[in-house]
């Protein structure tokens, strides 16, 4: 069985949302999805996906305890635990969370009748006021849905403790996993979330992540995005953002050794004077198998006095392929409009790509926008100055790749995620 006739033999038999608004979006998305089927999918990497039969998992546990708890970055930490794309309650220290927020999983939301999160699912897929959906699998994961969280932080909170997603894949069949987060931010609040995804499962696995994010007025989010160590995995990761006025939306991504995976980040400013900043890191080792990472931001301004900001880097080694497109588009008759887009790649070897297109679209003149796109290989200059200085080649050619990586690195303002992270490097560089 295909991809494509197993998915339309689960939305059959899928059970029925006794919420009539949402039941509405998921008979819309599904109409989408057989009308536009995997079209934007047969150019990319994920093509070779369609052929192939996944099933939905079930909730059972399959990880110990103990080695659960060891997963989280430190214990102090507000962790959330979803095992093959199901909230595991009791491993998740849901007490702590309901203290400073209001929070409920996406399953109980489906299915109970919960007003409040009517007024988000899907929310910023609205276009003058018909569903807008993208691609597949975005309607896909509205359609299939297993379970994700609803977060809402309550205005002038400032939650100083960080709260870990972490999504762990074990299932015993090939499996595609759909998970659904929303999370609210609050006028006057601060947020800061980690999403990992943690893979020890020896079959494929198709992963459908769909994210929406409201950040309201004068509220600050970051989220930090951690995707490595997945090579038998398939990895979609949609991420849909709204900025209210002063708000300000930071996400970092870091994405390493998994087998195909495409980043959608997608952002509307519906305010004045906001800041959007996304950076992300790629890092692939040498592989006998081709590995491709898709990052892909568009952002939209509606209104002026906006700063956009985005750096991504790569590093690329045998049979890895990177491909970065990043659009920004701004309404006419806007002004104070400030935007850079900085791509910069190395190469490691002469089987590893690069395509990299930074643009912008506007139809107001009183912008400063401006863009940027490096691709080359470790300079010999520099290999050089650590050589002469009595580095040895292997540690010289290490030490370079981390300068170049350490420049995002040094943004994360997390200190045990950016030494994770820096450490994570000098292990695995060589």
């Amino acid at each position: 069985m295909t991809l494509k006739e197993k998915i339309l033999f689960l939305l059959k038999n899928k059970e029925k949302s006794p919420n009539k608004y949402l039941q509405s979006l998921i008979t819309k998305s599904i109409v989408c999805f057989k009308k536009i089927g995997f079209t934007e999918l047969k150019k990319t990497c994920f093509k070779s996906v369609l052929k192939a039969d996944f099933d939905l998992p079930n909730r059972k546990n399959e990880i110990e305890s103990s080695l659960l708890k060891k997963l989280s970055f430190n214990n102090k930490f507000i962790s959330l635990y979803f095992i093959n794309g199901f909230l595991n309650s009791k491993l998740s220290n849901l007490c702590q969370l309901k203290k400073y927020i209001k929070f409920d999983s996406l399953n109980n939301c489906l299915f109970n009748k919960n007003k409040q999160i009517t007024k988000y699912f899907c929310n910023t897929l609205f276009y003058k006021e018909n569903l807008f959906v993208p691609n597949s699998f975005i309607a896909i994961n509205i359609s299939l849905t297993t379970d994700g969280i609803f977060i809402k932080i309550p205005k002038n909170t400032n939650l100083k403790i960080p709260i870990e997603i972490i999504n762990i894949y074990s299932p015993k069949k090939s499996s595609i996993i759909n998970f659904k987060n929303i999370i609210v931010v609050g006028k006057n609040s601060k947020l800061k979330i980690i999403e990992r995804h943690i893979s020890n499962s020896k079959n494929a696995i198709f992963s459908n992540v769909f994210t929406e994010i409201f950040s309201k007025d004068q509220s600050k989010i970051e989220l930090f995005k951690l995707e490595n160590d997945l090579r038998k995995t398939y990895l979609i990761d949609n991420t849909f953002i709204k900025q209210s006025s002063k708000s300000v939306c930071k996400v970092f991504t870091f994405s390493s050794n998994i087998r195909n995976l495409i980043n959608n980040i997608n952002c509307v400013q519906v305010g004045t004077d906001t800041h959007s900043v996304f950076n992300g890191l790629s890092f692939f080792k040498k592989s006998n198998k081709i590995s491709k990472i898709y990052n892909n931001i568009f952002l939209k301004s509606l209104f002026s006095n906006s700063v956009s900001l985005q750096n991504y880097k790569g590093i690329f080694s045998k049979n890895s392929y990177g491909i970065f497109k990043s659009k920004l588009k701004i309404k006419e008759n806007l002004y104070n409009i400030k935007s850079k887009q900085i791509n910069s790649n190395l190469l490691l070897s002469n089987s590893s790509k690069v395509l990299s297109r930074p643009e912008f679209q506007t139809a107001s003149s009183k912008v400063k926008c401006s863009h940027g796109t490096n691709i080359g290989k470790l300079e010999k200059k520099t290999l050089f100055f650590f050589r002469s200085r009595g580095i040895e080649k292997k540690k010289s050619r290490k030490l370079a790749i981390l300068i170049f990586a350490n420049e995002l690195i040094k943004l994360v303002n997390l200190n045990i995620l950016k030494n994770n992270i820096r450490d994570y490097f000098k292990q695995n560089i060589r």
